[in-house]
């Protein structure tokens, strides 16, 4: 009796054995079958774009298709949801970014899915710094010349952004905190419709993307005063950063990165962060992006999880200083 006592540990020792290394050959031989890779926007744009660029490169050293799914909506919170309820085996991923994974948590008066355990974040691929335009229907060159301005027009400057609570929204209004100045804030449905206002006078200040807004400077239509980003852009050299124009407060880059839902096996997590960073390093890649207005960011995962807390202790405390809210 005493030796089947005996022996019963260590049968259960080598059953958990085994079926360890069966779960880890599992995730070893992992992906066995195509990966959906869920985009929170639509087709056609710079977050569509960057996705796409991911998926081939990581298509490739994975040797699985990587089936790009688009679901916008909702200020991204439709393809957030549907990849927080994925099942967490590695075969959905989703893209991520500042907007729709920090701002939005903050902005939302409710979410289907709890930002902070609904997620396991993978890699951040890209960060991409914004504009501060103005109309050249007001006369200032400068972001002082701005402040300026407007604390002597006070009430009469309207700046423009993508909708209530939404990056943009919150950032002017960090503007008006930083500078106390008295701005009006002007909500609009996409960053071109907001430009095409904002070049014809109708608003007078606005924070937008890059990519959105660099053709309208090019063109004489928009007139910019600083880039967001801590460097400026060999696409417009003679724009200072936000630091150079005297406000290192106001510094930011958006950002994305790649995500799943939560309880991912680890070994897969890091498989994924490895292939991503990568396809990163690829030149090709790297010059993919900027052609897209966005710059190559891998970092390990422990800095992303960093950034994320961070970002949100930041945006979060402007959120609730001015009670913004998501549409």
């Amino acid at each position: 009796m005493s030796s089947r006592i005996a022996r019963r540990p260590f049968l259960a020792s080598a059953i958990f054995t085994l079926l360890f290394s069966l779960g880890s050959a599992a995730q070893a031989e992992w992906p066995e079958k195509p990966i959906r890779f869920i985009v929170n926007a639509a087709a056609g744009g710079a977050a569509d774009g960057t996705a796409r660029v991911l998926a081939d490169g990581l298509s490739k050293r994975l040797g699985q298709p990587i089936i790009i799914d688009n679901k916008p909506g909702a200020s991204g919170v439709i393809g957030l949801d549907t990849v927080a309820k994925a099942a967490p085996d590695g075969y959905t991923i989703g893209n991520s970014n500042l907007a729709t994974y920090i701002v939005t948590a903050l902005t939302a008066k409710s979410l289907p899915y709890d930002p902070a355990k609904s997620f396991t974040p993978i890699a951040k691929q890209w960060t991409q710094p914004n504009l501060l335009g103005v109309s050249p229907t007001i006369p200032v060159k400068s972001v002082a010349d701005l402040v300026n301005y407007a604390k002597t027009h006070p009430g009469e400057i309207f700046y423009g952004s993508t909708g209530n609570g939404t990056a943009l929204h919150v950032l002017g209004a960090l503007f008006a905190n930083l500078t106390g100045a008295q701005i009006t804030h002007v909500p609009y449905k996409s960053a071109p419709a907001a430009e095409l206002d904002l070049a014809a006078g109708q608003i007078q200040m606005m924070f937008s993307n890059f990519t959105s807004m660099e053709p309208q400077v090019k063109a004489g239509r928009i007139n910019a005063l600083a880039i967001t980003g801590p460097n400026r852009s060999p696409m417009l050299p003679n724009v200072p950063t936000i630091r150079e124009a005297g406000y290192p407060d106001l510094e930011m880059e958006t950002w994305g990165g790649v995500v799943g839902p939560a309880n991912m096996p680890p070994a897969i997590v890091e498989k994924l962060h490895r292939e991503i960073n990568a396809v990163l390093s690829d030149p090709e890649v790297i010059k993919k992006h900027e052609k897209l207005g966005a710059k190559v960011a891998p970092v390990s995962i422990a800095d992303y999880r960093q950034m994320l807390n961070a970002d949100s202790a930041r945006w979060g405390e402007v959120v609730r200083r001015n009670n913004i809210t998501l549409n």
